[in-house]
């Protein structure tokens, strides 16, 4: 699932790494994600788009092998990895992520990066 965010033509973009393909009760999880990574979009005002990718999908290829490793290494540990947040392809937060957290990854990277 797509959501758009401001216009479609965007720099940023933004994954959700969901589980509830596999675990449906991690549902709740993802939606929080969701609505912190919107509350995030809306109160910097970057531009972005966000994709809600199912676990399987982002094992089988979605991402980057190094980032899956990440995720199979925490979950081994007994963390929550998931809902984890990409930003560019760059993990920004594993588990329920702080809007702060968000925010300033995206504040960093219009700064870093601007159009």
């Amino acid at each position: 699932m797509e959501l758009d965010f401001r216009r479609k033509e965007t720099s940023v973009g933004i994954v959700i790494i969901s589980a509830a393909c596999c675990i449906p009760g991690m549902a709740p999880l993802d939606e929080q994600a969701r609505r912190i990574v919107e509350q995030a979009i809306s109160e910097t005002g970057i531009m972005a788009q966000v994709k809600i990718m199912p676990a399987t999908t982002a094992f089988f290829g979605g991402v980057s092998k190094q980032i899956m490793a990440e995720l199979m290494n925490m979950s081994q540990s007994a963390q929550l990895p998931v809902p984890a947040i990409l930003i560019n392809g760059k993990p920004i937060s594993y588990g329920i992520p702080e809007l702060e957290n968000i925010k300033s990854a995206l504040l960093t990277l219009a700064t870093t990066n601007p159009k």
